[in-house]
Order: structure tokens, then C-alpha cells, then sequence
């Protein structure tokens, strides 16, 4: 007999229609829900006890329609304009938003609640014929193109029975950028082919500082021979000048899916922010600075609008990307064998062998994954055990940064 008890309160347990079960629960558990029902009681009790409970249902209704139909004709009177304070955003930082808010009513608007993702903010009322503002502060964002849903405006207005809401309009958008940290020095990077520019290297050249001297050559210019030297050795001394150079590198994001953990602190998330922080840094440095992404390529170049264009590109990066090998294959990667090419990928990521990179790894293991026992590691550029080490890592982990470029 227990084993039957047993198995006849186990079935009470199980639900068979979960979808029907939730939305019984969501009305029954609701103002609306328990109005409704009490409309049902007082008509069925003015059937079978007396006529005059009918009036009792009459008022429950009239109390239903007010609640109803009120909120959604305040909504339809109300035009909403939501704004950033600003164009662009790092994560992290709190943005102010302000919303607009236009009654064409002839009478006010009150209980009115403005939301934009899960923030939100409540205006108490809302005069008839008039505009009125109010402001707010977003908690931190993600990186991305915000508001990722339209804002909605509702309001459950007079007895709180039944919100009612619509989209409105975002008169402006926010682009978040990925968190950035300081970077260590560009690559060295060797040849003739870079492109000129205004950083300056620790090579011979014809501008900059004073590297040293050397005996005079044919052609040099006369401005820098160092006649004390001259004299002293009894022939002509030149001074040996620094070079302005620009070094060119092209930073290839491996933003594969299968080769990441995934979430806020997944190596995706960090891979993309260690691309940011490089491009950043090195443009800021005055490196001439590309991208490839995801099928999108951003051929390298300088200045402070570039820099907009790469962050941009990085927050925008959606949820799926091409494998690393489809990206390196694209002929663009080796079209000017001058340029340096640095990888970020993860551990689980495969260069192929032809191809001269600078690998970034970052470890699964230390991103909530499990590690790759097939990994190779040799020639490893920049290693990133987890996201504790990215700030010293990037800074102080590269063998520029090391040992001096």
C-alpha cells in the first residue's frame, strides 16, 4: 500500500501542462485574475440566490473597464523621446539618460513608468497639454549598440490592474566600448617598409635625437658633421641621428565561439577587450593600426577617428564569427608582408603553420573553462592565464616590455 501512496503523490507533483499551469498562475495570482473571478461568483450567485447581486457584478465590472481601459488610452496620449547623454561609452561608466515626455491629453497622465532595459524610472504625473523631463542614470552597460530593445513607456494607472504599455522612441543611440587597459610598447619591427610618421624609434635615421657617431659617408649632410670630433680624429665625423617611423600591425581577433568560455567574464568577452586595449594603446602611441573581425577587415591606419572606428567595431561584434583559419585565409591578411600580425586567441586556437603571427593566448582555464592538453605553446608571444592578469599581462608581459623594444 506505501508504494501506491508513494506513486500517487508523486504523480500530484508532476505537471503535465506547464505552459496552461503558468498562465492559470499569472491570473489567478493577479488583481485582474481575482476581479474576474468575483464578476463569475457575484453572476452566478444572481442567478441562483437573488437578481439584485447582478448589481454587485455590474460595479466589479464598471471597476474592470476603468481599470482596463484607462491605462491604455493614458498610454496612447503619451509621446516619449528617450536621449543619451552622450554618443559613445566605455564599460563601466554610468550614462545619464533623459526622456521627453509630450500629454496630448487634455487631462494628466499620472503613474507613468518609463523603462529602458532593466532600468527604469517613474514620473509621478504628466499635466494635460504639456511637456515635461526627467532624467536617470543607467547602471553599467556591456559593451554593444544600446538600447538593444526599444524603451517602453506603461502604466497601471488608477487601481493597478492590468500595465499597459508601448515602444517609444530612442532619439538617440549608445555605442559601449569594450574595457581598455594600458598596453606596453608596438612590436619591434624590423626592414625598411613602415610608413612614416612622428613615433620615434630606436633606429638610425635621419631625424630625431643623437644616437652616436660614425666616419662621414658620401652624401651625408654637412649639418651633421661634428667638427670637434673631426678635428679630434683628423677626418670627417658624422652625428647619428633617430628615426621616425611608424610601425604598421594588424590585429586578428579569433572570435570563434568553439574556442571560447562564453559570458561577462568568458574569454570571448576578455579576448575582445585585450584587441581593444591594444589598438587603443598602440594608436595612441602613434602606430598605424587595422582590424580583422568576425568577416570584417579595417586596413591599418592612424588618428583618433580610426581608433572610433576599430572600438566601435569591436563593441558591435556579434555572437557568432568565422573560424581563426577562415579569417587568416582572407588574401588581405598578407597583402604587405611588412605588416606585423597579432593574433588573440585562446588556447584551444590553431594558427596555421605557414603563417608568421604574434599569438596572445589566453588560457581557457583561467576563464571558467577547461584547458586544451593538445595546446601549443611554444612561441607564444603573450600569455594570459585568466582575467586576474590582464592589467599586468598587457602592460609588462611582452617581450618589448620585457627587455626593451
Amino acid at each position: 500500500m506505501r508504494p501506491l501512496a508513494r506513486a500517487i503523490v508523486s504523480l500530484t507533483r508532476v505537471d503535465l501542462f506547464p505552459r496552461f499551469s503558468k498562465m492559470v498562475r499569472r491570473w489567478a495570482y493577479s488583481p485582474l485574475g481575482v476581479l474576474l473571478a468575483a464578476v463569475g461568483v457575484a453572476s452566478l450567485a444572481g442567478l441562483v440566490i437573488h437578481p439584485r447581486v447582478f448589481a454587485l457584478a455590474g460595479g466589479l465590472l464598471a471597476v474592470l473597464a476603468a481599470g482596463v481601459c484607462w491605462p491604455w488610452l493614458t498610454v496612447r496620449g503619451i509621446g516619449v523621446s528617450v536621449e543619451f547623454d552622450r554618443d559613445r561609452a566605455i564599460e563601466g561608466d554610468l550614462v545619464g539618460v533623459s526622456a521627453e515626455m509630450t500629454n496630448h491629453l487634455p487631462w494628466p497622465a499620472w503613474g507613468l513608468v518609463v523603462r529602458l532595459g532593466e532600468a527604469a524610472v517613474r514620473v509621478p504625473a504628466v499635466n494635460g497639454r504639456s511637456v515635461a523631463t526627467c532624467g536617470w542614470v543607467l547602471p553599467p552597460l556591456r559593451r554593444g549598440e544600446h538600447p538593444v530593445q526599444p524603451p517602453r513607456v506603461s502604466t497601471s494607472f488608477p487601481f493597478g490592474l492590468y500595465e499597459t504599455g508601448r515602444p517609444c522612441e530612442a532619439a538617440s543611440r549608445l555605442i559601449v566600448w569594450p574595457r581598455t587597459y594600458p598596453v606596453g610598447p608596438v612590436p619591434a619591427i624590423g626592414g625598411a617598409d613602415m610608413a612614416e610618421g612622428n613615433v620615434t624609434r630606436s633606429k638610425v635615421g635621419s631625424t630625431g635625437d643623437v644616437l652616436g657617431v660614425r666616419p662621414y659617408r658620401r652624401g651625408d649632410s654637412p649639418r651633421r658633421v661634428h667638427w670637434a670630433q673631426s678635428a679630434k680624429h683628423d677626418r670627417l665625423i658624422v652625428c647619428e641621428l633617430q628615426s621616425y617611423s611608424r610601425p604598421v600591425v594588424l590585429l586578428v581577433l579569433d572570435a570563434d565561439p568553439s574556442v571560447h568560455t562564453h559570458g561577462e567574464e568568458g574569454s570571448r568577452e576578455w579576448a575582445v577587450r585585450v584587441t581593444a586595449s591594444l589598438a587603443k594603446g598602440w594608436l595612441e602611441a602613434g602606430a598605424q593600426v587595422g582590424l580583422a573581425v568576425a568577416g570584417s577587415y579595417f586596413p591599418p591606419n592612424a588618428g583618433s577617428e580610426h581608433m572610433k572606428t576599430l572600438l566601435d567595431a569591436l563593441a558591435r561584434l556579434g555572437d557568432t564569427a568565422a573560424p581563426l583559419e577562415a579569417v587568416l585565409a582572407d588574401p588581405r591578411m598578407t597583402a604587405d608582408p611588412a605588416v606585423v600580425r597579432v593574433v588573440v586567441t585562446t588556447d584551444c586556437g590553431r594558427v596555421p603553420a605557414d603563417h608568421d603571427v604574434r599569438r596572445v593566448v589566453l588560457a581557457r582555464a583561467g576563464f571558467g573553462g577547461t584547458p586544451d592538453q593538445t595546446a601549443d605553446l611554444t612561441g607564444v608571444w603573450l600569455e594570459i592565464p585568466s582575467f586576474a592578469d590582464i592589467a599586468h599581462q598587457l602592460r609588462h608581459g611582452t617581450p618589448e616590455a620585457s627587455h626593451g623594444s
